[in-house]
């Protein structure tokens, strides 16, 4: 159950932090208009996409698709 609270935090921390970084820079131009809204949207939609990409979901029971090399025995 902790691997599960551990995801969702990092997945509302890029979350908030896409929002955020997103209506920053909206807001650098001065004025407070819906394109903020939609920027910050964006932002945390990427950010959320990139954290989905590279901590997947992961399905009780499922083992990985991913081959997994063993190291080379020393000589």
């Amino acid at each position: 159950m902790n691997n599960w609270k551990n995801w969702l935090r990092g997945l509302a921390a890029v979350a908030i932090g896409g929002a955020a970084t997103g209506a920053a820079n909206a807001l650098g131009n001065g004025r407070l208009d819906k394109t903020v809204a939609v920027t910050a949207g964006v932002g945390a939609l990427s950010t959320v996409v990139a954290y989905l990409l590279h901590s997947p979901l992961a399905v009780a029971g499922a083992t990985s698709t991913v081959p997994v090399e063993e190291p080379a025995a020393e000589k």
